[in-house]
């Protein structure tokens, strides 16, 4: 049950493979982090493209505005109307 408290150096196999499996990982995430990010993109792609189009303001109608008969022929288009209406 005794032992010295202190632990034993590392060999440099030891400590190359470390290193390679460390190396590993990081690549192993940064293609992780590459694949979600791509099926977020694809998603939010899905999302917009799929989405019901917003509901378009529509222009309200032109009003037509009756021209008031002040010229010549109009006030004689309106003298002849009320005439023949009598």
């Amino acid at each position: 049950m005794g032992g010295s408290g202190k632990a034993a150096n590392k060999t440099q196999e030891q400590l190359a493979m470390e290193r390679r499996q460390r190396m590993q990982l990081d690549e192993e995430t940064a293609a992780s982090e590459r694949r979600l990010k791509a099926v977020a993109q694809k998603q939010l792609g899905k999302q917009s493209l799929l989405a019901k189009p917003m509901m378009e303001k529509k222009a309200p109608a032109p009003t037509v505005k009756k021209k008031s008969d002040k010229s010549l022929f109009g006030r004689a288009a309106s003298m002849a109307a009320m005439m023949v209406g009598r």
